[in-house]
């Protein structure tokens, strides 16, 4: 069965204001939940008893906990205004340090701010799951799109090769950003020969040069 519209219930009835806050707190107590218990362990009694509420009441609104879920990641973009009006800005070779990080902290801002839904996201995504697969494509559609127009005016004036294609380019530090969300914390804790501040350092570099803007060491003769 599809997901109901927001302005739907299961039963294909308006919602009014009291059934809107009824959804809304089902869907905002499976996000918390979500940050201590996988999706596949997560049950409808898990989520009816945190929201103090039954499961008739629930599955007026949802099919089942996947659903909740999947209306919840919908709801996420990892194109924020922020990182988009970062992309979009002018880079020189002279800014292209600052605007890079600037970028890769934006997104692990966002990421940070939403680790537990993104991480059940991509992993269903990962498993096969066209509809958490959609949802994804959709977060990240408007980011890839700002990232390739930036490879291509690089391309345009000869600071990338053609033989790069811009969308794999674009894609490949999105994953990039993505893993280093994931994997934030264990760097950040791990007292390991690799940190958190030099991954997010690398990222940087990688962004510069992507979008045809290595960065210039400052020590440099």
């Amino acid at each position: 069965m599809t997901l109901a519209t927001p302005e739907l219930n299961q039963s294909g009835q308006m919602m009014g204001s009291k059934g809107r806050r009824t959804r809304r707190k089902l869907i905002d107590t499976t996000v918390e939940l979500l940050a201590t218990t996988p999706l596949r362990d997560l049950k409808v009694v898990d989520i009816t008893q945190a929201a103090s509420t039954s499961a008739a009441t629930f599955y007026v609104y949802f099919d089942n906990v996947i659903e909740v879920a999947l209306a919840a990641s919908a709801e996420l973009t990892q194109s924020t205004p922020e990182i988009i009006a970062t992309v979009n800005s002018e880079w020189t070779r002279a800014n292209s340090h600052d605007r890079a990080v600037e970028m890769v902290d934006h997104y692990l801002a966002y990421w940070g701010a939403h680790r537990a839904l993104m991480r059940t996201r991509n992993l269903a995504a990962e498993e096969g799951d066209i509809r958490f697969i959609r949802v994804r494509e959709e977060s990240i559609r408007p980011l890839i799109l700002a990232m390739v127009h930036k490879i291509e005016l690089a391309q345009r004036e000869g600071r990338v090769s053609r033989r790069v294609f811009p969308y794999a380019s674009g894609g490949t530090v999105l994953m990039m950003l993505e893993r280093l969300g994931a994997l934030a914390r264990v760097y950040d804790s791990n007292g390991g020969v690799i940190t958190f501040a030099q991954m997010r350092e690398a990222a940087a570099h990688t962004i510069a040069a992507s979008f045809g803007w290595p960065i210039q060491d400052d020590t440099a003769g």
